[in-house]
């Protein structure tokens, strides 16, 4: 019996996390999650990770986490989007208002001012 995932419907995005206007100074060891925006039901939480040393978050995940009524509707794919936690564990930044519908990026790069950055432990 063959128990690996189906690649055909597992999906990988990046998340890469830099200080706004300084695209080489990478925040590291920020905690971002990913989820799906759904406007007819609530958004889908796809994963938590940690950023690396390059400011780089991998995530992983499949069709069945986010497919719901909305993608039905409005297409196959979901419509990302990142929550950036600060040292506090509070939520610095949300991409929500800005997630591209039906497509899934292999990179999603989010500038974080820098102020907001250092008054939340981020740098």
């Amino acid at each position: 019996m063959n128990t690996r995932p189906d690649p055909a419907l597992e999906y990988e995005t990046k998340v890469k996390l830099f200080v706004e206007g300084a695209p080489t100074e990478w925040i590291s060891g920020a905690i971002v999650c990913l989820y799906d925006r759904d406007r007819l039901s609530r958004d889908d939480f796809l994963g938590t990770e940690m950023t690396d040393t390059y400011g780089e978050a991998t995530f992983r995940f499949r069709k069945g986490q986010f497919l719901d009524v909305d993608d039905r509707v409005g297409g196959s794919l979901p419509e990302l989007y990142v929550k950036v936690f600060g040292a506090e564990g509070e939520c610095v930044l949300s991409t929500r208002a800005v997630a591209t519908r039906n497509t899934i990026p292999p990179l999603i790069q989010v500038p974080i001012d820098r102020e907001l950055a250092r008054r939340h432990g981020l740098i």
